[in-house]
């Protein structure tokens, strides 16, 4: 095989290789917009039908699966089924799969006041040294905790930014006092996140 005729196969493979890598990235593509419709649908059944298909465990990778599952279980409300499925995940992942999952983890524990499970996703955040950490601080001290040690950079925070802005700090403030039994300021910040609220709906 001369030199002219190598280089004119290798442009065919490499040509046939980046065909292939497009086509599956159409199906990948494909079927998750397709698997994502039953959810926002809640059509569970074609949902876990198409899950559990040869084609969809050929095509999308293992990570993708089974963060999927843990959507479903999520919108389901299944506790049983959200706790299996987050313990699913013994899998390679890289670091930014393993950031989207622990935060889905923290904030989903963080919810449930469960401070074991909310403990065991923090730390894995923390040993990350994730760019929002200070933000899950606040949660963690101020939800599992029920601690005050943030309320001088939250008050501070709520000064500076714009009133739409302003309103997730109002209601976080509220909470840290309802921690320290400040009933006066808990009630006066949870009037006015009621206040622009019926605002914004109209009432």
């Amino acid at each position: 095989m001369n030199t002219k005729t190598i280089i004119i196969f290798i442009a065919v493979l490499f040509v046939l290789d980046l065909l292939l890598q497009l086509y599956r990235g159409w199906k990948r593509n494909d079927l998750f917009t397709q698997l994502s419709r039953y959810l926002a649908d809640k059509d569970f059944a074609a949902f876990d039908e198409l899950l559990a298909s040869p084609q969809t465990k050929r095509v999308l990778p293992p990570f993708n699966i089974a963060f999927l599952k843990l959507n479903e279980a999520l919108i389901l409300e299944d506790e049983k089924m959200t706790d299996e499925s987050f313990d699913s995940f013994n899998m390679t992942m890289t670091k930014s799969q393993k950031e989207v999952l622990y935060k889905r983890g923290f904030y989903y524990y963080l919810d449930k006041r469960n401070k074991d499970k909310t403990d065991h996703y923090y730390e894995l955040l923390r040993q990350m040294n994730v760019a929002d950490l200070q933000t899950l601080d606040v949660m963690y001290d101020t939800y599992i905790l029920k601690g005050s040690k943030y309320l001088d950079i939250i008050r501070n925070a709520a000064e500076k930014a714009g009133e739409k802005e302003k309103m997730p700090y109002y209601s976080l403030l509220a909470d840290i006092y309802q921690n320290i039994g400040d009933k006066d300021k808990e009630k006066e910040y949870r009037k006015i996140v009621k206040d622009y609220t019926d605002k914004l709906i109209g009432k």
